[in-house]
């Protein structure tokens, strides 16, 4: 018996890594405080059935790691958080902004993991 809850909770510890994101999900509530306490950040407002989205989330969470302590990489989900992303004009997803100091710009580099950890080295 001790032996299945040892395996059982090793299993679950693997499970919650695999889980675990350096991309910080954005709501109403967090949005405006992530963007005061990162001098630079940047942001994707997506939408789930996205297929675009869907084919940058992987590419998204590997930059977000490689990046990690040296810049902020989040996302919010249009879906659920509309006030957010019309607040800043958000029209067709993916959308991605860089808020430098708060004040937002346009991502327009390549959306692959090279270009954004390059982009927000810089």
């Amino acid at each position: 018996m001790r032996v299945l809850q040892t395996a059982f909770l090793v299993a679950m510890l693997f499970v919650g890594a695999a889980l675990a994101s350096d991309v910080l999900d954005l709501t109403t509530e967090t949005f405006d405080e992530a963007i005061k306490s990162n001098p630079a950040i940047l942001v994707e407002f997506f939408a789930p059935w996205c297929g675009h989205c869907k084919s940058l989330a992987p590419k998204y969470e590997v930059a977000a790691t490689q990046l990690k302590g040296v810049a902020s990489i989040a996302k919010v989900d249009c879906t659920a958080q509309e006030a957010v992303c019309s607040r800043f004009g958000v029209r067709g997803y993916p959308t991605i902004k860089l808020f430098r100091n708060g004040n937002p710009q346009e991502y327009s580099a390549a959306r692959e993991t090279e270009a954004i950890v390059s982009f927000m080295k810089k």
